[in-house]
């Protein structure tokens, strides 16, 4: 006589039921605390982050004439995060608009085909200050996502 396959592939009889499973297993686990607060938020200020002695160094080499890029580089902080730290004590900040030169250089490279990153890396700037230098000056601008030659 041949056995119907159900019979042997069937095997749940075998295994416990799964409440009962579930509830042996969070019988196991610890009772969470009880919180009557909201949860504490991890502050992620730069202030707090980063130890006093390193702020006034990266002040330090600010006012010795490094650029935000190259501090952002070296410690490994936004731009955002090195020019608040830098405003927080007190820091004139400088601008440094393209000198002519550093212009005619910006726009033979957009006209060859460069992106606007590309260009502010090389000039040691902003990509924002090399667009807007370049729209003042009157260079059509292409659409983002351009090509490069």
């Amino acid at each position: 006589m041949v056995e119907p396959v159900h019979r042997y592939s069937d095997k749940s009889a075998l295994l416990p039921p799964p409440l009962l499973e579930l509830q042996k297993l969070a019988g196991l686990a610890p009772d969470p605390p009880l919180s009557t607060g909201p949860p504490e938020q991890v502050s992620r200020s730069l202030r707090r982050r980063l130890e006093p002695a390193l702020i006034k160094r990266i002040v330090a080499e600010y006012e010795s004439g490094a650029t935000t890029p190259s501090l952002c580089a070296t410690y490994g902080l936004s731009k955002t995060g090195i020019l608040r730290l830098l405003r927080d004590d007190g820091v004139a900040l400088r601008r440094r608009p393209l000198t002519d030169d550093q212009v005619q250089v910006a726009r033979a490279m957009y006209e060859r085909g460069h992106p606007i990153a590309t260009i502010a890396s090389r000039l040691d700037t902003s990509y924002n200050n090399v667009r807007q230098r370049l729209v003042k000056e009157g260079v059509q601008l292409r659409p983002r996502g351009g090509s490069y030659k």
